[in-house]
């Protein structure tokens, strides 16, 4: 299995956090860890770059419970260190050209 898209990640925390920060990727991170169902309604709502941040959001969210990771994320100026460090554990990976580990890898 092949990705779909050509967007291969950030490579660095500098790099990440630009899209980490954004608000559609807060709300989308918050919801899937609570356990809050997609919700199409607001996607509509929304720009097609705010939907990209949204979906990263959950699917970021979905990869920290699958690590068996609980964060609670409660102000998106004030990014958790768990969330930081799993972050930048993946980018350093991706930057040392390792395989990937998350749900999504090419198979």
């Amino acid at each position: 299995m092949v990705p779909n898209d050509t967007i291969h990640g950030a490579c660095s925390w500098r790099s990440a956090r630009h899209a980490v920060c954004h608000h559609a990727f807060h709300t989308g991170f918050v919801e899937a860890m609570s356990g809050k169902p997609f919700d199409y309604a607001a996607l509509d709502a929304m720009t097609e770059y705010e939907q990209h941040r949204y979906e990263n959001g959950r699917e970021l969210a979905w990869e920290c419970r699958q690590a068996r990771l609980t964060i609670r994320w409660t102000r998106r100026d004030a990014i958790p260190r768990a969330l930081r460090d799993f972050i930048t554990s993946r980018a350093l990976r991706r930057r040392a050209g390792l395989p990937r580990t998350d749900p999504y890898r090419a198979r």
